[in-house]
């Protein structure tokens, strides 16, 4: 657990996390290894778990992101049109009816890798990382030591 939140305080690119796009390169690859690390170990899974959910997760995963892709809106909401804002809210719920399709979809697929129990646990262990993930990049925000940075600049 020591190593895994070490290796979060090594990350120097925490800021992208609130930027729009999801944090990529060598830090986005640090941050899932240290999730991955982190929710194999709290669930306890076997390595033979470990392979099956973590193939199923990343195969989810993208599912969700191809399902987001769809329905990613591009023009600011305060140039559109009533009829467009109309529009994007049913795009928005007929995206969660397909986000929640899949989630039935595969919640099926890991019941056959891990129990019910650990599939809750993933859940909570997840929401445990990320919030542990957001404290450390508040704190190295709030930080004195940490250089002048300006908004949306190096």
């Amino acid at each position: 657990m020591a190593i895994i939140m070490g290796l979060l305080l090594a990350l120097p690119a925490f800021s992208q996390l609130f930027d729009d796009e999801p944090v990529r390169g060598e830090a986005g690859a640090k941050i899932k290894a240290a999730r991955v690390a982190y929710i194999t170990q709290r669930l306890g899974l076997t390595p033979a778990e470990s392979e099956r959910f973590w193939a199923l997760n990343n195969e989810y995963e993208n599912e969700q992101d191809k399902i987001r892709i769809k329905y990613k809106g591009g023009e600011a909401l305060e140039s559109m049109s009533d009829k467009e804002v109309e529009q994007l809210l049913e795009g928005r719920l007929q995206m969660e009816q397909e986000l929640l399709n899949l989630k039935r979809d595969y919640f099926q697929r890991f019941r056959n890798a891990i129990s019910p129990r650990k599939i809750l646990l993933f859940q909570k262990a997840d929401r445990e990382f990320r919030l542990e993930l957001l404290r450390r990049v508040q704190e190295r925000r709030d930080s004195p030591n940490r250089p002048f940075r300006r908004p949306g600049g190096n």
